[in-house]
């Protein structure tokens, strides 16, 4: 038995824990891994988003194909409308011919929308990849918006809620034909433009003024489009650009290498005539090339690989003394908002 007066050793117990030097440097590791990582995950979305947006304009090409096979002639098209972009009645006639940069498919048009207002069985593309979307002509009636079917296949994934998260810094922004809503493809139904430049064309203008008199029916406007579409496609087809991704639209119409919506460089993603998909580059040499931007004056564009006219060199002559028709639609605006009438 052991002396209670005898002094008892006591064995001190280690507590088991990190210091703070340990926890810094855990800190540390984790904060390393982190930024080693992150730009490996953002680039792995970017590829994925890429690899969603080139399946879709594979889509809308393959959509092309057929459209074409059963009217004999390109998606690129004039509409008959009644100024201020009113609907006009079968049988009825319009003062103005307009042409909109989403037309070839996609989801309703927002209500919010001030001007260029479509419905989706009005874009000729959606019944070749939608079984419930039949031609109809619009009655002047708007759909709400919860009403509007997505239409996916014309939704670039890198347009969220917030848009593509990205402003150009040049131009107007990319929601200002409806400032309150800022993913374009809820605003326009499409976050693929099509190409404009051959509205630009000497032929086509000329043909315009040759088909298109007062009073305007629907009947002079499709023969006006068979028209145009008969003139383009005795194009490159395999240079010619069909659609592209909006911010490649805003790089060539404001003389701009803007970043694509999937990579950090000037390279975006366009569907061509011939229904391939490839990409479309803006370089600073492109840029250079397309001389000085004057508003109200589009001159159709080329770059490495695509182009948008048959022979965008020089572009149009809009002036009356060069021989030559000035085009009666507005070049100010991207989206063809703002007169694209007969004057």
């Amino acid at each position: 038995m052991k002396n209670p007066l005898l002094p008892c050793r006591v064995r001190a117990r280690r507590v088991s824990a990190f210091t703070l030097v340990e926890l810094l440097v855990v800190i540390g590791i984790i904060a390393l891994l982190i930024g080693i990582l992150l730009p490996v995950l953002t680039k792995a979305r970017r590829a994925a988003q890429n690899a969603q947006c080139i399946s879709n304009l594979r889509e809308i090409g393959h959509a092309t194909m057929l459209y074409r096979a059963d009217c004999g002639r390109l998606p690129l098209f004039f509409i008959l409308r009644n100024s201020p972009w009113n609907p006009v009645p079968q049988g009825g006639t319009g003062n103005a011919v307009w042409w909109t940069a989403f037309s070839l498919g996609g989801k309703t048009t927002h209500p919010n929308i001030t001007r260029c207002y479509m419905d989706d069985n009005d874009k000729p593309l959606n019944r070749y990849l939608y079984q419930d979307c039949l031609p109809s002509l619009w009655t002047g009636g708007k759909a709400a918006a919860n009403d509007r079917k997505p239409r996916d296949v014309f939704h670039c994934p890198s347009d969220g809620a917030d848009g593509y998260g990205k402003v150009p810094s040049v131009g107007q922004p990319l929601n200002y034909l409806g400032p309150t809503v800022s993913s374009p493809f809820e605003l326009y139904g499409t976050d693929y433009m099509v190409n404009r430049g051959f509205m630009y064309d000497r032929q086509i203008v000329d043909l315009f003024y040759k088909t298109v008199k007062a009073p305007i029916t629907y009947e002079k406007v499709d023969n006006f489009n068979h028209g145009v579409s008969k003139i383009v496609m005795s194009w490159n087809s395999q240079e010619t650009y069909l659609a592209a991704d909006m911010l490649f639209i805003w790089a060539i119409f404001y003389h701009q290498a803007i970043p694509g919506a999937h990579s950090s460089q000037s390279i975006h993603n366009a569907v061509f005539m011939d229904g391939h998909v490839a990409p479309a580059y803006v370089t600073t040499k492109d840029v250079q090339g397309w001389g000085t931007r004057i508003p109200g004056q589009y001159t159709a564009k080329s770059g490495d690989g695509w182009r948008e006219a048959k022979d965008p060199v020089g572009g149009y002559p809009f002036s009356t003394s060069k021989g030559g028709q000035i085009p009666p639609w507005d070049g100010t605006d991207p989206f063809g908002g703002t007169s694209n009438r007969l004057q």
